[in-house]
């Protein structure tokens, strides 16, 4: 039966640790919440939203390997304006996600640092859901976010999870051939995003 939902938003802790020099190890992050929680596998659903450029080879190879590693995936073509500036971020798939599962876990996991999810926060502890935060350091983590939850864990913190991107960072699987078909992905349309424009 399932009892917490995890919700990976990789946009935000990619570029968080990528400035900093270090590369995520996803798996271990996996084994560590199951661990933390005493929890087995087919009481936690693994969802990550990642965002991607068409032409982003490392990027598409990591939408792979979460896929391998049990993840679900939810994956958007990232959107370029006219004036040069990118929508890189899922916040709406994500809390649209969260929404819809909340009816049926007891906790949920949220792995981001990022404010804009505050009023979610909010809304899956009125509905009786308790809140974890996994955020890439106290720095780079909300202070509102982080008193919203129920806890909040330092990513910076768990064994194993972070590599030095200067060592030889876990291999992605290479892409598919045409015709092969990878489980557990998603892709979210690009031409009509979930409610327009506006993030939550």
């Amino acid at each position: 039966m399932l009892k917490m939902a995890v919700f990976v938003d990789v946009q935000n802790v990619q570029e968080t640790f990528e400035r900093q020099g270090f590369g995520v190890r996803y798996d271990a992050l996996k084994d560590y919440v199951l661990e933390h929680f005493g929890l087995k596998r087919d009481e936690v659903k693994f969802i990550a939203f990642v965002p991607y450029k068409r032409d982003e080879d490392r990027r598409i190879r990591l939408i792979d390997a979460l896929a391998f590693m049990g993840f679900r995936v939810i994956s958007k073509v990232i959107r370029e304006h006219p004036d040069g500036g990118l929508k890189a971020n899922m916040d709406v798939e994500l809390t649209l996600e969260a929404v819809l599962l909340s009816e049926r876990i007891s906790q949920a996991v949220l792995v981001s640092g990022d404010s804009d999810f505050v009023s979610l926060v909010s809304y899956l502890s009125r509905k009786g859901v308790r809140v974890t935060i996994i955020g890439p350091g106290r720095a780079s983590t909300s202070v509102e976010l982080i008193r919203m939850a129920d806890d909040y864990i330092n990513m910076e913190e768990i064994p194993n999870v972070l590599v030095s991107r200067a060592m030889r960072e876990p291999e992605f699987p290479q892409p598919f051939e045409p015709g092969s078909t990878v489980p557990h992905i998603e892709s979210v349309p690009h031409e009509e995003p979930p409610f327009g424009e506006t993030d939550f």
